[in-house]
């Protein structure tokens, strides 16, 4: 493959950033968050990419499926010094680098979706997953996690209407080394920065979920209906339901009504 992913053609294009590449892992989160643990030098921004995941997953447990090949697979260690209660804003950061890195290749057509998806025109390019690692009571790194569908083929599937690859997007071939080295500086730039009011303010401007009509499906409870009317500054999505009730919402799935 003419844009493999492996530590010799990656190594001049990350420079000084610790990395580790796998042709196969089960899961970039768990070699991250292991590489962190056993390694309390590790510095943030230390990344694990991986051609292949056999049991990688998403938000809530959810699979993140993905052929040999055909998307970006990366875990960041971050080591935040920020209270707990801000961790959540690696997601936003998340989400702002990819959207910055592939905003110049789709320009106009990249949105947000609350809280952690990535779209081109309603259908998901990419997702984030952040996930904590403490021992005891003390943070020792959040591992950000970013798939992004770059040459996968969703025709004639399930999801064909609902997710998109960036190759199909352009109706090109797309080099991932570039694409991925610029992911890494942005998501660095962001994660410097999780205490800067800047931060949640580009989030707010890359969401595609604010103003519109919303079905919030809680973890607990019946799903309910509503307009998505703002984001707080911890990442919580407010919803004013149909019932006029204004409800805070921080895990659950969100579903777009159609525009």
């Amino acid at each position: 493959m003419y844009d493999s992913l492996t530590n010799a053609t990656l190594g001049n294009l990350l420079g000084k950033r610790p990395f580790r590449c796998y042709d196969v892992v089960a899961s970039t989160q768990d070699v991250a968050r292991n590489w962190a643990l056993t390694d309390p030098t590790l510095p943030t921004g230390a990344a694990v990419i991986a051609e292949q995941q056999t049991a990688g997953r998403g938000r809530q447990g959810r699979a993140w499926i993905s052929p040999p090949g055909a998307s970006l697979m990366c875990s960041v260690v971050v080591r935040p010094t920020v209270p707990g209660e801000q961790i959540g804003r690696l997601t936003m950061a998340g989400g702002i680098a990819v959207a910055e890195t592939l905003t110049p290749h789709l320009p106009g057509r990249v949105r947000l979706k609350w809280p952690n998806d990535v779209l081109i025109e309603g259908r998901k390019i990419s997702g984030i997953l952040s996930e904590a690692t403490w021992l005891g009571d003390h943070l020792e790194a959040v591992i950000v996690g970013i798939g992004v569908n770059v040459r996968n083929d969703f025709r004639s599937t399930e999801l064909e209407q609902r997710a998109t690859c960036l190759e199909t997007e352009l109706g090109r071939g797309v080099d991932r080394r570039p694409l991925l080295a610029d992911l890494l500086r942005r998501l660095d730039y962001w994660a410097a920065r999780l205490d800067d009011p800047a931060l949640v303010e580009a989030w707010r401007g890359w969401l595609g979920t604010l103003g519109r009509r919303v079905t919030v499906y809680p973890q607990l409870g019946a799903a309910y209906e509503g307009v998505a009317e703002a984001v707080d500054e911890d990442g919580a999505l407010w919803v004013r339901t149909d019932a006029g009730l204004r409800q805070r919402v921080i895990a659950a799935d969100v579903g777009l009504a159609e525009s």
